[in-house]
């Protein structure tokens, strides 16, 4: 009889010994595997954030570089100081004198409009400043047009005929003579068309090659002046 007694008792420990076994083994097992899903859902996430961020990246960098592409850039950089030039004066009342308009103008703001040929855009966007001028006296605000040219004498004449024939009163012609343009104006030799503007040192400049000035960019050439002068 306690030979059966003690058999139940050992097989009865034996039995909860082996549960707990189990058990323990069981909750070891059920708890590295969602710890190991989340690892590998967060390596998953973090590797597919890395790979979007480097595909958002690409397109912005080629975003980027279209911009670059398409954004033409002559002349000074902003901030920069513009250094004295001598013109020959073809219209307003310094009319056949050589003279550093630079330095006549001296701290004004100054619209320094350089060219190489004046299609109608260019002729249209002198007008519109010439009245930019005109309405801006009190702000002492003054332009000017040079010409970049290696055969000053020929084009006199012609600039003559067009300050006169679109009523430009306000803005000078010159001439500079050379194509390459004044020293330190950085002006490239296939820029149609380069404005600069300064008060002491350059805050705005624009340029473009033959025939891409549009009626848009004028007046953002326009707005430009005014908040200069503001």
């Amino acid at each position: 009889m306690h030979a059966v007694r003690a058999t139940r008792i050992l097989l009865a420990v034996m039995c909860v010994s082996l549960g707990s076994v189990v058990f323990v083994t069981g909750c070891g097992t059920s708890g590295q595997t969602p710890q190991s899903l989340t690892n590998v859902a967060d390596q998953e996430s973090e590797s597919s954030a890395a790979e979007i961020s480097g595909v958002e990246g690409s397109e912005s960098d080629a975003d980027q570089d279209q911009t670059e592409r398409v954004t033409y850039q002559s002349g000074m950089e902003i901030g920069a100081f513009p250094m004295p030039f001598e013109v020959a004066d073809v219209t307003g009342p310094n009319k056949g004198k050589t003279l550093c308009y630079r330095c006549l103008y001296g701290e004004r703001p100054v619209v320094g409009i350089f060219v190489r040929e004046l299609d109608e855009p260019t002729t249209a966007l002198i007008q519109k400043i010439d009245s930019e001028v005109a309405a801006h006296q009190d702000e002492k605000l003054a332009a000017f047009v040079v010409m970049l040219t290696d055969t000053p004498a020929e084009v006199k004449t012609e600039l003559e005929k067009i300050a006169s024939k679109n009523q430009i009163e306000h803005i000078p012609f010159t001439v500079f003579e050379g194509t390459a343009g004044p020293l330190g104006y950085n002006i490239k030799q296939d820029a149609s068309l380069n404005v600069m503007m300064w008060e002491g040192v350059v805050k705005a400049n624009r340029a473009w090659q033959a025939g891409q000035l549009k009626p848009d960019e004028i007046s953002e050439v326009i707005a430009d002046t005014r908040l200069m002068i503001h």
